[in-house]
C-alpha cells in the first residue's frame, strides 16, 4: 500500500475504533459531572440497581407530573452499571469510551455502503475524534447520545442492506430488527424520533434501478410499523411523564413571543456550522452570556439564513453528481430539526451533544468530498489526505485537551468561567464564592447581573431570593420569586421559599394562602402542607396545624422531621398521648430526615437543573 492508498476494509475499521478510543481515552479519569450527580450518583433507581423502576419512571429524578423525559434504556444501562460496578465511575466512562468506538465503528460501515474504502476512513475518522462530541462521551450521561446513535445507525444499516434480501423470512426479519432497533433508539433519546424520516431519505437515495414509486410501495410495511411503535412509544410515554411533550423549555426561551423563538432558532444555524467546521471554542453552556436570544433580524438571524440557504443550495446542486454528499446535508438537516427549536421550544438553546447524531451527516459530507478529490487524481488525493490528516489531528488534540474540563462539576463551571466569564452560569458561580467568603455586597452586583442575562431562569431566581432573604431584603426576593411562580407554577421551589419567607415576616394569612395556591399548581408536596402547618402556627389555628402536618406526613410518612413537630404542635394542643406516640414514631426513624430539605443553592427547584439552567 503506497501514500494516500487506503487500506483494506477490515483494517480500515479497527483504525476508526483505535481512533475513537485514544481522542477520548484520557476521560477515563473524570468523575461524576453536573447532570451525572442528579440522574445517576443521587438517583435511588440508579443506586439500587432497579432496572424495572428505570422503565416506569422519568428520566429526571423527582420530576414534576407532566414534565420531565423519557429514556428507559439509558436509565436500565446506568443501574445495570452501578450493580456491575459498584458505583465505581470509572466503569460508567469505560463503557462511555466504548460506546463511542462502536458508533464510529457504525459510521464506517454505514459510509462503506456508498463509498470507496479511502472515503468511508476519512468520513468516519473526523466522526471519531471531533471535539463537538466531549460532552456526549466525557460526560457519563451522554450516553443517551451514544446508544441512540448505536440503535439509530444499526437500523439505516439494516434498512439499506436488507432492501437487497430476497425471501419472506428475510424480509420479516429486517422488518422486525428494524423496529426494535427503532423502539431501542427512542428509548435512549427523543432524538431516535427522526429515524423514519432518515430512512425516507435513504429510499429516495437508493438507485438500484427500482422506480421510485415502487420503492416506497415495498417499504411501505417497514414504514407503517415504525408509525406503531412510535405511537406505542407515546403512549407509554404519557403513562410514564402525564404528558407526551414533557420537557420544559429552557429558561432563554421563556421570554419569547413565537416570532422570536424562531429568529432565535435560525440564528443558530451559523452556530451549528461553526461547531462542525471549527469546533475551537466549545461552552458546557450556551445561555445569554455565550448566546442570545434573537428580538430583530440581526447580523445573527442573517448568518443562520445564509447557512440555511447555502445547505439548501448544496442539496440542489450536489443531489445528481454528489447524491450522497447530498444526503448528509439532508441527514444534518432532519435530525437537527426536533431540537432546533423551530418546530417547538426545547429545553436548551443550543447544546454540543445534540450534534452527536446530526454530525454523521458531516462524516457523509467529508467522505463524499474526499472521494471527489481523489478522482481528480493523485496529486489532489494526495493534498487531500494531507489535509484531512491535518484537520483530523488539530480535532483530536482539541478533543484531548477539552475531555478534563468534565472531571467534576466544579471543572465543567470553572472551564465556562475561564472561557466564557460573562456566562450566566460563571455569573453566578462567581456571586456564590462571594457569599461563601462573606462578600455579600459584591455578590449582589454579580447576582442582578446574571438576572439582567437570564431572567427567566429558575434556579437563579431561587437562589437569588434566598440569598436575598437571608440579608431580610423581603421586597426584593418576593419579586423574583413571584416570577418564579408565575413561570413555572408547577415547579414547587419558589412556592415553597416565597411561603417561608413571608412565615419569617409573621405574615401568617399570606403564607398560607401562597402554600395552598402552590399545592394546587404544583400538586401534592410534603414541604408545602409543613409550611401550610407553620402558617397556621402563625395565625395561632393549632387543631388546623395539626391537620395540615399529618397531611405532609401523609404524602411522604418516613419524615422523622414532621412527626417531631406534630409531636410538638399535639403537645402544646393538650395532646399528651397522642404527642408521645408522635415523638415515638420520630425516633423509630432514627432522624434519618431530620430535618425540611433546603431551598434555595441546595435545591435548585427543578427537576431538571442544568436544562433549565440553559
Amino acid at each position: 500500500m503506497t501514500f494516500g492508498e487506503a487500506p483494506p476494509p477490515g483494517r480500515a475499521g479497527a483504525l476508526v475504533v483505535l481512533l475513537a478510543l485514544s481522542a477520548y481515552g484520557n476521560s477515563l479519569g473524570n468523575g461524576f459531572a453536573f447532570d451525572d450527580v442528579l440522574i445517576i450518583e443521587d438517583n435511588p433507581v440508579v443506586t439500587e440497581s432497579d432496572i424495572g423502576a428505570a422503565m416506569a419512571t422519568p428520566y429526571w429524578p423527582m420530576a414534576v407530573e407532566g414534565t420531565g423525559l423519557y429514556r428507559p434504556v439509558a436509565v436500565a444501562s446506568y443501574a445495570a452499571e452501578w450493580q456491575v460496578f459498584g458505583g465505581d465511575v470509572l466503569g460508567f466512562h469505560a463503557v462511555s469510551i466504548v460506546s463511542h468506538g462502536i458508533v464510529s465503528l457504525l459510521v464506517f460501515l454505514l459510509l462503506l455502503e456508498f463509498f470507496s474504502t479511502g472515503g468511508a476512513l476519512a468520513g468516519a475518522a473526523i466522526f471519531a475524534v471531533h471535539p463537538v462530541h466531549t460532552e456526549a462521551v466525557a460526560n457519563v450521561v451522554g450516553r443517551a447520545e451514544l446508544y441512540t446513535a448505536i440503535f439509530y445507525l444499526a437500523a439505516c444499516l439494516l434498512f439499506w442492506r436488507g432492501a437487497r434480501w430476497r425471501g419472506g423470512g428475510r424480509r420479516v426479519a429486517r422488518l422486525l430488527g428494524v423496529a426494535l432497533l427503532y423502539a431501542l433508539a427512542l428509548g435512549s433519546k427523543e432524538m431516535g424520533a427522526t429515524l423514519p424520516g432518515v430512512l425516507i431519505l435513504l429510499t429516495l437515495f437508493r438507485a438500484d434501478g427500482t422506480p421510485l414509486v415502487r420503492r416506497f410501495v415495498d417499504e411501505l410495511p417497514l414504514f407503517a410499523l415504525t408509525a406503531a411503535v412510535l405511537a406505542v412509544y407515546l403512549g407509554v410515554r404519557f403513562l410514564v411523564l402525564g404528558s407526551v411533550v414533557g420537557e420544559i423549555p429552557a429558561a432563554v426561551l421563556a421570554g419569547l413571543t413565537t416570532g422570536e423563538r424562531l429568529l432565535t432558532a435560525v440564528s443558530l444555524w451559523s452556530q451549528y456550522a461553526r461547531l462542525m467546521f471549527f469546533p475551537l471554542v466549545l461552552a458546557v453552556d450556551y445561555a445569554p452570556g455565550v448566546l442570545y436570544p434573537a428580538a430583530t433580524f440581526d447580523a445573527e438571524v442573517f448568518g443562520g439564513v445564509l447557512t440555511l440557504v447555502a445547505l439548501i443550495v448544496g442539496v440542489v446542486v450536489l443531489v445528481r453528481p454528489r447524491p450522497f454528499i447530498a444526503l448528509g446535508i439532508l441527514w444534518f438537516m432532519v435530525t437537527i430539526l426536533p431540537i432546533s427549536n423551530l418546530l417547538m421550544p426545547t429545553g436548551t438553546l443550543l447544546a454540543e451533544r445534540t450534534l452527536y447524531l446530526p454530525s454523521v451527516g458531516l462524516s457523509l459530507a467529508v467522505a463524499g468530498a474526499t472521494v471527489a478529490i481523489a478522482e481528480r487524481g493523485r496529486t489532489p488525493r494526495t493534498l487531500g489526505l494531507v489535509v484531512i490528516m491535518l484537520v483530523g489531528t488539530a480535532f483530536l488534540v482539541r478533543t484531548v485537551l477539552r475531555n478534563p474540563s468534565w472531571l467534576s462539576t466544579f471543572t465543567v463551571v470553572a472551564t465556562l468561567a475561564r472561557d466564557h466569564p460573562d456566562s450566566h452560569l460563571a455569573l453566578r458561580a462567581r456571586a456564590n464564592g462571594l457569599v461563601r467568603t462573606g462578600d455579600s455586597e459584591a455578590a449582589v452586583e454579580v447576582y442582578e447581573g446574571a438576572l439582567e442575562l437570564a431572567p427567566f431562569n429558575y434556579p437563579l431566581l431561587v437562589e437569588v431570593a434566598d440569598f436575598y432573604g437571608g440579608r431580610e431584603q423581603w421586597e426584593r426576593a418576593e419579586t423574583l420569586l413571584v416570577t418564579g411562580v408565575r413561570a413555572y407554577p408547577r415547579q414547587t421551589a419558589a412556592w415553597q421559599l416565597l411561603a417561608r419567607h413571608l412565615i419569617l415576616q409573621r405574615r401568617g394569612r399570606e403564607a398560607h394562602s401562597v402554600a395552598l395556591r402552590g399545592l394546587e399548581q404544583a400538586g401534592r408536596d410534603r414541604e408545602l402542607w409543613a409550611l401550610v402547618s407553620d402558617s397556621y402556627v402563625v395565625k395561632g389555628d393549632l387543631p388546623a396545624a395539626i391537620r395540615a402536618r399529618e397531611a405532609a406526613l401523609a404524602v411522604d410518612p418516613e419524615s422523622s422531621h414532621d412527626w417531631s413537630r406534630l409531636a410538638e404542635l399535639l403537645e402544646a394542643n393538650g395532646q399528651p398521648d397522642s404527642a408521645a406516640e408522635a415523638s415515638e414514631r420520630a425516633s423509630a426513624l432514627g432522624g434519618a430526615r431530620d430535618a425540611d430539605p433546603p431551598v434555595g443553592p441546595a435545591q435548585q427547584g427543578t427537576s431538571q437543573p442544568r436544562e433549565a439552567a440553559r
